[in-house]
């Protein structure tokens, strides 16, 4: 794999993070919007409507919650190979900044302050560790 297909196999991780946060907001939205209709569920006299929309909210969110929960797991299958990935970096210190930079999704600038080196050195490390990475089946 070149330089560039390696990196993009490791943001695969932050990439799923993201989709996981989406869906997560998304059924906390169908949560609010069916908790919006419940007070209708009173003795008042309203319009009729066909009496699903409770039920239909019901199942959106259950459909919701099912796309979260595989997305968890695709989430943490992708951190599982990422991990395995970066157990083969020899340099506890690349394998440091790679961990940071594609487990924790911190930026360069943030690395190199939390590990107290200059920020290009933090360039080098990363693009070294990198180069010597070999991903064995990239999915």
């Amino acid at each position: 794999m070149t330089y560039a297909e390696k990196v993009a196999w490791l943001r695969r991780y932050q990439d799923s993070l993201r989709q996981e946060k989406e869906l997560a907001e998304e059924v906390e939205q169908l949560r609010a919007r069916a908790y919006r209709v419940t007070p209708a569920l009173n003795d008042m006299p309203t319009a009729q409507g066909d009496g699903q929309v409770l039920p239909r909210a019901i199942e959106q969110i259950m459909q919701a919650q099912q796309e979260l929960q595989a997305q968890i797991a695709r989430c943490d299958a992708v951190r599982r190979e990422i991990i395995a990935a970066l157990e083969q970096v020899p340099d506890p210190r690349d394998g440091e900044v790679l961990r940071r930079k594609y487990l924790l999704g911190q930026r360069y600038e943030i690395i190199a302050e939390k590990m107290r080196l200059e920020l290009r050195w933090i360039y080098r490390r990363h693009r070294r560790a990198i180069e010597k990475l070999t991903i064995e089946s990239p999915s």
